[in-house]
C-alpha cells in the first residue's frame, strides 16, 4: 500500500476551476469543499502520473469511492491541515486525525475502547475508522505517527507492504517497519 499525504494549504494554489471538476458531492463549508475536490484531485495525478493508470473513472458504492475499472483500491482522509491517500492492490482504508486534547473518557467507553490515555484513544479512533473505511474486517494495519497526527491504514491482504510519501515524494524511514 502507497500513503500519501499532502498539505491542505495548497489547495489555495489551485484555481477554483480546476477544483470544481473534482467535485464529488456538494459542500457549502468552502474549507470543507477545498480539502474535499484537492483530494480527487491529487488521487487523480496518483492514479495517472504514479500509476499510469488512463481511466481514472470514480464511482461509489454506496459512500466508498472506487475506481470503475478496480486497477487500484483507494482511500481518503483529512484532519487539520493534511490529506492522506492510500492506494492499493487490495481494498484499503486510511485515517488521519491531528492529536488534540479532550475528554475522550466518554467516546471511549460509547465505543467499547479500553483506552487510559489520549494516545491511547486516537491509535483506537484511527483503527476504527480505518476500517470502517475499509468496508470489512481489516488483516492488517500501520500505524504512522506524523508531526502531531496519528494515521492509520488498514487493508483486507495479511502481507500488504506499507510505503509512507510526503508531498516532496521523500519516503518516510523505516516506512515498512
Amino acid at each position: 500500500m502507497d500513503i500519501f499525504v499532502f498539505e491542505i494549504v495548497d489547495a489555495d494554489n489551485v484555481h477554483k476551476e480546476l477544483l470544481k471538476e473534482f467535485q464529488k458531492k456538494e459542500i457549502s463549508n468552502l474549507k470543507k469543499w477545498n480539502e474535499h475536490c484537492l483530494s480527487y484531485l491529487m488521487t487523480d495525478r496518483i492514479l495517472r502520473d504514479f500509476y499510469g493508470i488512463d481511466d481514472r473513472e470514480i464511482v461509489f458504492f454506496g459512500k466508498k469511492p472506487f475506481l470503475k475499472n478496480r486497477q487500484k483500491f483507494f482511500s481518503i482522509s483529512h484532519s487539520g491541515d493534511f490529506i492522506v491517500l492510500a492506494f492499493s492492490d487490495y481494498d484499503c482504508g486510511v485515517d488521519i486525525e491531528k492529536i488534540k486534547i479532550r475528554a475522550f473518557e466518554d467516546i471511549s467507553e460509547r465505543m467499547g475502547f479500553k483506552c487510559k490515555t489520549l494516545e491511547e484513544f486516537y491509535n483506537e479512533w484511527t483503527k476504527y475508522e480505518a476500517e470502517y473505511k475499509l468496508g470489512k474486517p481489516a488483516q492488517k494495519f500501520k500505524k504512522i505517527h506524523f508531526d502531531g497526527y496519528i494515521i492509520t491504514a488498514a487493508s483486507v491482504n495479511i502481507c500488504e507492504e506499507f510505503e509512507i510519501y510526503i508531498q516532496s515524494g521523500e519516503v518516510f524511514p523505516n516506512a515498512n517497519v
